[in-house]
């Protein structure tokens, strides 16, 4: 059963309110709507079906969020990591503790014609080359929790000028995300990325900063012990055939999942330097990954753990195109997309919000020992706290004792 929103509720307005001098004019009340919208729909997430939630109370004209959304007189970027700063100190990092900064892209087909910055692009799931729009992600993951920190939107070289843009290759893109990354006093950095993301425009750029990282190597990757040459895959294969293997396992949601691997200890890695090689395989799969880092004080069993947290991002991109509608825009200029992607990482954070404070509905405080809700059941937290307060909204008017009843008696009949 549908209901709509009559008003912005109260419980949610802590999370904006250090946002509202990013905006000028009535643009902080489209944005707030907007994100809200983008957390409690069901089905796509483009203005026209966002509209249709507002109550007659909550609306604006529908052309006004799409100028909100086409003129994106904000500053989307700062405004985010600002909000990833705010959510990163309510989870108290202290002096010694780690905080992993995830990087990767992922891509999405768009069928609009008229459509800027959009190119043929190589779509990885797929394997063939599609027609869509690039970007470029950054999250921070610590204590379990994962905050948007940052997007950017790939554009072709041939693309910039007519955008007024600087052509910056998607590893660039990358390094200029993670090189905004300020991080407490005290606090490590660790940076987790894919074998396409080990160059040495992002190990340059992470070493300048002070992080380590922790990334996969490709398997045609050069490496030299004792000044022999050797390819990554090929040396893998025969350390796993002829050396002795240990076992690491961890639990997951699905069950146990045992690693077995072989320390290749500390080798030259072309183009990165000096760097810990370790050699994994998962369970009874085929593959083999050569897993890389810089930092020294790490094992061969804290490599394999840390790079596992990297696939936090693949769920990210998983939970936001499927339940917050990511890359769900119509508009056609390079700004409503920018302002569509920032959008959806607002509705993102602003679960995380709700699972770092750990109010729900009633105003109550869960457990500490209680297990993290899914981004799925963080959206159902959020939808209680809307109909919650639209029933208090309805109780103010005449007769709204027995409309609520009557909502809520249709509510759980559906």
């Amino acid at each position: 059963m549908m209901f709509k929103i009559v008003r912005f509720p109260t419980k949610l307005k802590p999370f904006f309110c250090s946002l509202k001098t990013e905006f000028l004019w009535e643009h902080f009340e489209y944005f707030q709507l907007l994100v809200l919208l983008i957390c409690f729909a069901w089905g796509r997430r483009n203005i026209s079906a966002l509209y249709q939630y507002l109550g007659t109370e909550a609306k604006s004209h529908r052309s006004r969020f799409n100028n909100f959304v086409n003129l994106a007189r904000w500053d989307s970027q700062g405004a985010l990591e600002r909000k990833a700063y705010e959510l990163l100190r309510m989870l108290k990092p202290g002096k010694g503790d780690v905080i992993e900064l995830v990087l990767d892209d992922s891509k999405k087909q768009k069928r609009g014609k008229d459509m800027q910055a959009v190119g043929w692009i190589h779509d990885p799931v797929s394997g063939a080359k599609i027609r869509g729009h690039q970007y470029v992600m950054a999250t921070i993951r610590f204590k379990g929790h994962t905050i948007p920190f940052g997007v950017r939107l790939y554009v072709k070289q041939q693309d910039c000028p007519g955008l007024g843009l600087v052509f910056k290759k998607t590893t660039e893109l990358a390094a200029e995300l993670f090189t905004a990354f300020s991080p407490p006093a005290g606090v490590k950095v660790r940076v987790l990325f894919d074998s396409y993301y080990v160059c040495p425009i992002l190990v340059k750029a992470c070493r300048g900063k002070g992080f380590c990282f922790v990334s996969v190597l490709k398997s045609n990757r050069n490496m030299y012990k004792h000044g022999r040459k050797l390819k990554a895959g090929a040396y893998g294969s025969n350390l796993f055939r002829c050396s002795k293997k240990k076992i690491l396992r961890m639990n997951k949601n699905k069950g146990m999942v045992a690693y077995r691997y072989v320390d290749a200890g500390w080798l030259t890695v072309s183009k990165l330097g000096t760097a810990h090689v370790v050699f994994s395989r998962k369970n009874q799969e085929r593959g083999i990954l050569g897993l890389v880092t810089d930092e020294p004080k790490l094992s061969a069993a804290q490599i394999i753990q840390s790079y596992d947290r990297r696939w936090s991002i693949e769920v990210f991109f998983k939970e936001t195109k499927q339940l917050l509608g990511l890359g769900q825009y119509q508009n056609g200029s390079y700004r409503a997309a920018v302002t569509h992607l920032h959008l959806v990482c607002f509705a993102y954070a602003l679960l995380t919000h709700l699972a770092i404070t750990g109010i729900g509905a009633q105003g109550k405080k869960r457990s500490k020992t209680a297990g993290r809700l899914s981004t799925s059941q963080l959206q159902n937290e959020l939808r209680r706290i809307v109909w919650d307060d639209m029933a208090d909204y309805l109780k103010e008017l005449p007769n709204g004792d027995s409309v609520v009843k009557e909502l809520s008696r249709l509510l759980i009949a559906a």
